[in-house]
C-alpha cells in the first residue's frame, strides 16, 4: 500500500472563505459528492451553500449577489415544485467574489439547460471564481474538443477520428488501418454512457446508423483499442496531484468506470506519468479535474496514452480508497480516520492565489 503523503502536500493556509456548490441531481446520475463536498466544508467551518440548478436565479444587492436556490436536503436531493404540491425558494444566498468560491458540478449533466451556462459566464464576469471555469467544462464535456486540444498540444492519445456523417463509418475506420477491435463513443457521455465495443465492419454501420436515427446531429468519435488490464484517474487540483487510483477493467466488460462497478485501489504515479497528467490538465484550463490515461508497457519512459479529462469528477470513489490508504500508512491510533482528498481540496483554496 503506497503511503497518502505522495499525493498530499499541504500549503499555508491564507484565509477562510464561503463557499456555493452549483449542482443538479439527475436520476441517472446522482448527486453524490456534491452533499459530501458541502458535509467535509461545513467540518471545516466553513459557510456552504449548496443550490440545485434547476429553478435557481441570481439577483443584485448592492455590490453583492444573491443566490436563489430550490430546497436541497442532506443527500443532496433537491425540492422542486410540480402542478400539486408548490414549493418555496430557500433564504436566497449572499454572494461576493472577494469571498466566496464558487463549484459547478452541472454543467455536463445530460439534462443540462442552456441557462446554467449563461449563469456560470454571467457569474466570470462579476468577477466571481469558478471551479471549473466554463471553458475547462467546454472542452471536458464534448470529447472530440477535448481529443482536438489533446492533438494540438501534443499529448498523446489513442488514435481517434470523427465519423462525419451516417454514411461515414467505414471511411472512418479505414483512417484506423480497419484494425478491430475499436472503441465508438458519442462525444456527449459520460460514467461509460454511450462507449461501446465494435468488432466488425457490420457491427460498426449497424451501430452508427442507430445512434444516427435516435439522433440526426450526434458527434461519434471512433478510437483505436489500447489493450489493457486497469486505466488511471489522476485528480489534479490548482496544478497539483492530490490522488491516483487504478480502475482495474471490468470482469466480462471492457470499460473500467467505477460507476459500472470496477473496484479502484491506490496508485503509485512515475514521474513521467505525474509531469504529464498535471500538463493534460492544464491544456483543458482544469482547476478540479480527474485526468483519465491508459499506462505504457515502459511507464518510467513513454507517455501514457490519456482518454480524457473529468471536469466534474466524482470524488466519492476516490475519498474511500484514498482515506482507507491513508489511514492504514500514516496513522498510527487506529481509531483516527484516515485522511480526506476532499478536506484536502478544500483547505487547498484557502490560498487566495488559486483565485487568481
Amino acid at each position: 500500500m503506497e503511503d497518502f503523503r505522495d499525493f498530499i502536500t499541504e500549503k499555508k493556509e491564507d484565509k477562510s472563505y464561503r463557499l456555493v456548490i452549483l449542482s443538479h441531481d439527475d436520476p441517472l446520475d446522482p448527486n453524490e459528492t456534491a452533499p459530501m463536498v458541502r458535509k467535509k466544508a461545513e467540518e471545516l467551518g466553513l459557510e456552504v451553500f449548496l443550490a440545485e440548478l434547476m429553478g435557481c436565479y441570481l439577483e443584485d444587492d448592492g455590490n453583492n449577489k444573491l443566490l436563489y436556490s430550490y430546497p436541497v436536503d442532506k443527500n443532496g436531493k433537491p425540492e422542486l415544485p410540480d402542478m400539486k404540491h408548490p414549493v418555496k425558494y430557500s433564504k436566497p444566498f449572499t454572494m461576493n467574489p472577494d469571498d466566496t468560491l464558487i463549484m459547478i458540478r452541472g454543467l455536463n449533466a445530460r439534462n443540462g439547460c442552456a441557462s446554467w451556462w449563461t449563469m456560470a459566464r454571467n457569474l466570470e464576469s462579476f468577477g466571481f471564481k469558478i471551479i471549473n471555469s466554463v471553458k475547462c467544462n467546454e472542452i471536458c464535456n464534448d470529447k472530440w474538443y477535448n481529443q482536438i486540444i489533446f492533438q494540438r498540444y501534443d499529448v498523446r492519445t489513442p488514435a481517434t477520428v470523427l465519423i462525419r456523417h451516417s454514411e461515414g463509418a467505414l471511411d472512418a475506420a479505414e483512417k484506423l488501418d480497419n484494425k478491430y477491435p475499436m472503441i465508438l463513443k458519442t462525444s456527449i457521455g459520460s460514467q461509460g454512457v454511450g462507449v461501446m465495443w465494435v468488432e466488425s465492419p457490420k457491427a460498426l454501420v449497424g451501430i452508427v446508423q442507430l445512434l444516427y436515427r435516435e439522433s440526426p446531429y450526434v458527434d461519434i468519435l471512433l478510437q483505436e483499442h489500447i489493450k489493457t488490464e486497469y486505466d488511471v484517474r489522476v485528480i489534479v487540483v490548482g496544478g497539483e496531484i492530490l490522488g491516483a487510483m487504478k480502475r482495474p477493467i471490468i470482469e466480462g466488460d471492457f470499460r473500467s468506470n467505477v460507476s459500472q462497478g470496477s473496484e479502484p485501489e491506490v496508485f503509485k504515479l512515475t514521474e513521467l506519468e505525474k509531469e504529464e497528467s498535471l500538463r493534460a490538465a492544464e491544456v483543458v484550463d482544469g482547476d478540479i479535474v480527474g485526468v483519465d490515461f491508459i499506462p505504457s508497457s515502459d511507464r518510467n519512459k513513454d507517455h501514457p496514452y490519456f482518454i480524457e479529462v473529468n471536469s466534474t469528477p466524482g470524488l466519492v470513489g476516490i475519498e474511500a480508497v484514498l482515506s482507507q490508504a491513508g489511514s492504514k500508512a500514516i496513522v498510527k491510533d487506529k481509531k483516527e480516520k484516515g485522511i480526506s482528498i476532499t478536506t484536502e481540496i478544500l483547505k487547498k483554496y484557502m490560498n487566495r492565489d488559486l483565485w487568481k
